[in-house]
């Protein structure tokens, strides 16, 4: 399925969460797509590769019948590649019902199928927290 362009992409995995949708979810992520789990939902930080694994992420996530913010901070396109940094915040509840938010900053490369549209080809959704922040990086000898 994908989306039109890559600025659009975190908004329709939002509305996917939202509507607790899986199947639409996973058709935003191209068939060869890698995304690292969050360990606040998937109890550990692996890196799921291919349909199958990008299916069962998503179940993971909208088996905590979420409601997912997010904002798309800014989008760098380059030929049928795109890069975009978002933040985030999915609010729902754990397998005993009790309230869970996860919220983080992402980073996402997409990429553009033969269709036309795009699709998320790398998605690391804690990959540009401020917590990896240095104050300054080391010297470069």
């Amino acid at each position: 399925m994908g989306s039109p362009n890559p600025e659009l992409s975190n908004l329709w995995l939002a509305r996917a969460f939202n509507d607790q949708d899986v199947e639409a979810a996973a058709a935003l992520y191209h068939p060869d797509a890698s995304i690292v789990q969050v360990d606040e939902v998937h109890g550990g930080t692996t890196i799921a590769r291919g349909a199958d694994a990008i299916r069962a992420t998503m179940a993971a996530y909208i088996g905590l019948k979420p409601h997912m913010d997010v904002v798309t901070h800014h989008t760098t396109v380059s030929g049928d590649f795109a890069m975009t940094r978002s933040q985030w915040l999915i609010a729902g509840q754990d397998q005993d019902g009790r309230p869970v938010e996860v919220h983080h900053h992402g980073m996402e490369v997409h990429r553009k199928g033969e269709d036309g549209t795009w699709y998320f080809f790398l998605d690391h959704p804690f990959g540009a927290d401020p917590s990896w922040a240095v104050s300054r990086p080391p010297a470069t000898v």
